[in-house]
């Protein structure tokens, strides 16, 4: 059973990009080749050295500039090929991506098509600046 197990993970992991599940918060993971971080707004995430050198910062807010926390965050090229894929239960993600390159994030708060999701598109930064991408959930009311 194990080595069918086994069988089947290298499977999936070669006919596609990571998919991941909820990644664990404040710990850098390789998805796709893609050094990822779920983190939060707390004091230490914030004041964290090592997340300066991801320069790539997406956030999540409601409709009352309210972080949220908990999207389903999928990160594609410009063309629609999904890059991979995570369930976050902080209110950013950060990404370490190449330099120059563009990338479409897509999030959203529930399975519900009504809920919606939303999107930015991106170009990473070469100066060695972070750049931030807001994605807004005006339709989610303060203090939710």
């Amino acid at each position: 059973m194990r080595q069918i197990t086994l069988a089947v993970g290298l499977f999936l992991a070669a006919a596609g990009p990571a998919l991941a599940g909820s990644i664990p918060m404040d710990q850098p993971i390789s998805l796709n080749g893609i050094e990822t971080v779920c983190t939060g707004i707390g004091d230490e995430a914030m004041h964290d050295p090592r997340w300066a050198a991801y320069p790539i910062r997406v956030e999540f807010s409601n409709g009352g500039a309210q972080y949220l926390a908990g999207p389903h965050f999928v990160l594609k090229e410009t063309d629609g090929k999904v890059v991979t894929s995570l369930d976050c239960s902080g209110p950013w993600v950060l990404l370490k991506l190449p330099a120059g390159k563009e990338y479409i994030a897509v999030a959203s708060f529930s399975d519900d098509p009504e809920d919606g999701e939303r999107t930015g598109r991106f170009k990473v930064p070469s100066n060695g600046k972070q750049k931030r991408v807001v994605l807004a959930f005006p339709h989610i009311p303060p203090n939710h």
